[in-house]
């Protein structure tokens, strides 16, 4: 299959299909038994793929910790800060992977001796900024630790953990946000897989996978290590799924889907019971969205509009009681921050200052609803509408705080170093960074970052990779079922978009509040196909009786139960090009 470069979609996107060797699919079909879709989408996620059992998770995936370069050291440590009696402080960022990356540090260490003095303690958004602070190493001075651990942050604090030695304090980190050709602090024991020298088969883990690693290696002599493993790969799936790293490598399959095997099992404790109840959840239910759009949401809520321990102190809780009333609060902030960042997105999207610009870069005060923990959200949606890379940017007086989300051709770390004399401190991956700027700068980091995509030659036109094609009369729940062996699904390894070639379509209409359109597809075979396209109401008249490309994901409906295409975009249908 080939791409036509010239024919856009509905959406003004463009559709392509990598090019897979028949021969390959062929061979993989044979020696797996699956239908050629299925293996023409295995063979696009893993071309050198041999056995369907090499991608089925197992738990002899979890790699050897001590793999890790810094492990030995960091576990000696922390076994000689428990059997001495010392003080370990744990300080994690406020996100999902810092949050359930401090639950699973602190339940290892407890579990490894209940008498052993751990606190914890997770920065605040609006008071202490991201990362590990210097003053965050002087209050773990005068609270008497004698070992800072810190997880999902500290690998670029320097300043703060020189400043924690220098008070005496050891330091062990555990993160994962290095930038390619920087070096890890040289006064800390670091846990980092893309730090140079280190071999472990796993670059690309969470930093609640490292912590998990520790718990693996800190427990080895443990009588129930099996038990607790299982347990506390729970929260590292929530985890591995919220911090978006690649589902590519075995090992963070495993996690990812071992934990959701855990997490539909049960019983759980009650913080975590509680949680999934004000999900809209019970064992069962969960799958890899529902990590991403239920759970992981409702854990950062704490940490973008109030403050992220609420989260530590909910999932630590064993009253049913307390655990239902911390859930609750949880959830309520949950919908707060999903209140503020609707009504911005929709002051943005209603006033873009210039839509035709190569870097959207949107700023207003924080008294006006400029709320700083949603500019990350609301970057991704306005990112996602007008396919730009986007920096939503909210005015603290003379200094601004802004997030970017961007896309593929753009990297955000790399536009921001092109701007680096204009900000304060900055930092993040690929595709999502944040920033400190002085607010007086901002136009002009508007124009450099519009400059450095001109100078990039980024193609600004959204790509859809189409995974294969198919009949609509073979769309059901054999295909669906299939399909979803090739999961866990996320980021590297995303749900499949199957395409169906010359549907008519019938009954469409506008339903949940202008948000969703609906309609069926006709087959053969017998009961039409329902589609559901979320954000496709303007596209209400493109779509009504024509005959259409349709391009989706098969999911199964939370109301009727079946097989639905959840359309991503849509094309009038040609006998020309792809």
């Amino acid at each position: 299959m080939a791409s036509d470069p010239g024919r856009l979609s509905l959406t003004g996107a463009r559709w392509v299909a990598p090019r897979v060797p028949d021969e390959v699919v062929e061979r993989l079909a044979a020696s797996t038994g699956w239908s050629p879709v299925v293996a023409r989408v295995a063979a696009i996620r893993w071309p050198d793929l041999g056995s369907p059992s090499e991608i089925v998770p197992s738990y002899d995936q979890l790699l050897d910790p001590y793999g890790m370069l810094g492990m030995s050291s960091a576990v000696e440590r922390l076994r000689r800060a428990v059997r001495d009696r010392q003080h370990v402080r744990i300080i994690t960022d406020y996100d999902v992977d810092g949050t359930t990356s401090s639950l699973i540090l602190q339940a290892a260490i407890k579990l490894l001796d209940p008498s052993a003095t751990v606190s914890w303690h997770i920065p605040s958004r609006f008071s202490e900024g991201y990362g590990f602070s210097v003053p965050a190493a002087d209050r773990a001075a005068e609270l008497g630790a004698d070992l800072l651990v810190t997880a999902d942050i500290g690998v670029r604090d320097h300043a703060a953990i020189h400043r924690a030695r220098e008070r005496g304090l050891d330091v062990l980190v555990c993160d994962h946000h290095l930038p390619a050709g920087e070096s890890v602090p040289t006064e800390a024991t670091v846990l980092c897989p893309p730090q140079a020298a280190c071999s472990y088969g796993n670059p690309y883990l969470a930093a609640c996978g490292i912590s998990l690693k520790v718990a693996q290696a800190l427990l080895a002599a443990h009588p129930k290590r099996d038990v607790v493993v299982r347990s506390l790969i729970k929260l590292a799936a929530i985890g591995t799924v919220a911090d978006l790293v690649p589902l590519t490598t075995p090992e963070n399959r495993a996690i990812v889907a071992l934990g959701l095997a855990e997490l539909n099992r049960g019983p759980h404790a009650p913080g975590l019971t509680a949680l999934l109840k004000v999900s809209g959840l019970e064992p069962g239910q969960v799958r890899e969205r529902e990590l991403g759009f239920r759970i992981g949401p409702r854990i950062n809520a704490a940490g973008r509009v109030a403050e992220a321990n609420l989260v530590v102190r909910l999932l630590s809780s064993r009253d049913p009681v307390e655990a239902e009333r911390l859930a609750a609060e949880l959830d309520g902030q949950n919908t707060a921050r999903r209140d503020i960042q609707e009504k911005l997105v929709e002051r943005v999207l209603a006033s873009l200052p210039d839509q035709s610009a190569s870097f959207v870069v949107c700023a207003g005060p924080e008294a006006e609803g400029w709320h700083r923990g949603v500019v990350g959200i609301v970057a991704s949606r306005v990112k996602d509408q007008v396919h730009r890379p986007v920096a939503i940017v909210s005015i603290q007086d003379e200094l601004a705080v802004g997030s970017v989300r961007s896309i593929p051709g753009v990297h955000a770390v790399r536009a921001l170093d092109a701007c680096a004399d204009l900000l304060v401190k900055y930092g993040g991956h690929p595709m999502a960074a944040g920033f400190t700027v002085p607010t007086e700068r901002i136009p002009e980091l508007r124009a450099r970052l519009g400059a450095f995509v001109d100078a990039g030659g980024a193609d600004l036109v959204q790509v859809h990779d189409v995974d294969a094609i198919v009949a609509v009369d073979d769309v059901g729940e054999p295909l669906h079922d299939a399909l979803s062996a090739l999961g866990p699904f996320g980021q590297g390894n995303p749900v499949p978009l199957l395409m169906l070639r010359g549907v008519r379509t019938m009954g469409a209409e506008v339903k949940a509040n202008g948000r969703l359109l609906k309609f069926r597809v006709p087959r053969a075979g017998g009961r039409a196909l329902d589609v559901a396209w979320w954000g496709g109401a303007d596209h209400l008249t493109a779509v009504r009786d024509r005959e259409l490309d349709l391009l989706g994901r098969l999911a199964v409906s939370s109301y009727t139960r079946r097989v639905e295409l959840e359309v991503v975009d849509a094309r009038l249908s040609e006998d020309v090009g792809f």
